[in-house]
């Protein structure tokens, strides 16, 4: 009689039912770095949409009307340097990070930016249809794939709220060809406030009846019928009982994961300190996850285009947009320094693109990637610089222009990663870890 197997009945059975598990853990590193880096996590605050960089970090008040938009520049921390009257927190705080004010990359196209600030790879004809997955690893799959997890238990590359954009009509944020267990693991939507609980995510709830003793005794049984012989296999749904299926089932049995993700142990005082916003707890979670040791943590500030200002521009930023973003963001930043984190936990806020430096017909801005701004903190770079400059209308580089590639290159230099590494894809390609870039020298 033949033994067959099959991975459903697996499941039928409850030896894998411990939760819904769509998480997809770190593997060990295939060489992790025995030299100390600068930076130990990172959290990417990714703007969906193209925030305006003339109304935000590179106002241009002597510009023409139809060029300079509404707002005034206010004066910061650093002599010299000025930002929008409207981000006040962040102005006071400038001694805490740089702003690159010359970067730039080749496509205005919402999805091809967003594979582009994400992989460091162009998608030339990328859409919400046909070509709405990434074809490169995203940098969380990298960083996860290079360095691995921190310590047993956590996941090395987190996405918060999960690592869909547009809507979730495009996922740009997967590992690709560097395998399923270096995708991201999917936080949830934190709370709509400062005051409303936040549940566990779904994939670190145990099923009803299972504890975490329940569950290491299923661990066990695991990994003892994954040591069975393979010619008991006769179809290949042995492959069910995987690295991928035994990372996932520890994440759930490890306490270190689950606190982790535990909001409910933040006062309700620092909640409140980041903002009354689902975004605003977003970053919350994001400090709590980076505190935890979570290598790389991409937080989507936006739902859907929230930051694609076609129309109403200066209202849009003025009443939600801008105030949320500097309350939260400054209370991150002073978080990290309270908790001697800032200079392990690089920070890095951006969208896909700028916007048009000529102001449109219904107030609004379109969409510009010949140059945008940058914020960077933490991490081991240099703080308080202003690096770059665009023209005198905000259209182009003028002093110092920087390919958006070297943003990336800079993040994976503080990580310890080697920019000149190279992977093979599915076919057995080799692949560059970048389509070019170098880390930025004046920040190092």
């Amino acid at each position: 009689m033949s033994i067959r197997l099959d991975r459903r009945m697996l499941l039928r059975q409850g030896m894998l039912s411990a939760g819904a598990l769509s998480i997809h853990a770190g593997r060990r590193a295939l060489a992790t770095p025995q030299v100390e880096t600068p930076a130990r996590q990172v959290i990417i605050i990714f703007l969906q949409g193209g925030l305006s960089h003339l109304d935000s970090w590179d106002l241009k008040p002597s510009a023409p009307a139809e060029y300079r938009g509404e707002f005034q520049p206010i004066s910061t921390q650093v002599p010299g340097f000025s930002i929008c009257e409207h981000l006040p927190l962040l102005a006071r705080r400038a001694d805490r990070y740089s702003v690159l004010r010359s970067v730039y990359h080749g496509t205005p196209s919402h999805e091809a930016a967003i594979h582009w600030t994400l992989t460091g790879y162009d998608y030339p004809g990328a859409n919400t249809t046909t070509k709405n997955r990434n074809i490169k690893p995203a940098m969380g799959a990298i960083v996860s794939r290079a360095l691995g997890s921190s310590q047993p238990g956590l996941p090395s590359y987190v996405c918060v709220p999960d690592r869909g954009q547009l809507g979730d009509r495009v996922r740009y944020a997967s590992a690709t060809y560097l395998g399923m267990a270096h995708d991201p693991f999917e936080a949830g939507l934190p709370p709509a406030s400062a005051t409303a609980p936040f549940p566990l995510p779904p994939n670190l709830s145990l099923a009803q009846g299972i504890d975490l003793s329940r569950l290491e005794d299923r661990l066990g049984l695991l990994r003892e019928l994954d040591e069975l012989p393979r010619d008991l296999d006769a179809n290949g749904a042995m492959s069910g009982l995987d690295e991928f299926n035994r990372q996932a089932l520890e994440l759930l049995a490890h306490d270190s994961t689950r606190r982790a993700f535990d909001m409910s142990q933040e006062s309700l005082d620092v909640r409140q300190r980041y903002g009354n916003s689902s975004f605003a707890q977003r970053l919350v979670l994001a400090r709590r996850l980076a505190e935890a040791g979570i290598r790389f943590t991409l937080v989507n500030f936006s739902n859907n285009q929230e930051w694609d200002t076609h129309t109403n521009n200066f209202k849009s930023l003025k009443e939600t947009r801008l105030p949320e973003l500097d309350q939260a963001v400054s209370a991150l930043l002073d978080d990290l320094a309270d908790r001697g984190l800032l200079q392990t936990t690089l920070v890095a806020l951006f969208g896909e693109f700028g916007r048009t430096p000529k102001i449109n017909a219904t107030a609004g801005r379109d969409h510009w990637s010949n140059v945008f701004s940058v914020m960077l903190a933490g991490g081991g770079l240099k703080d308080g610089l202003c690096l770059g400059s665009s023209t005198a209308n905000g259209e182009n580089p003028q002093d110092r222009p920087i390919h958006f590639n070297e943003v990336l290159a800079t993040i994976y230099r503080q990580l310890g990663i080697a920019c000149d590494q190279v992977f093979h894809d599915s076919l057995g390609r080799p692949v560059p870890l970048l389509d070019g870039g170098h880390p930025i020298p004046e920040l190092l």
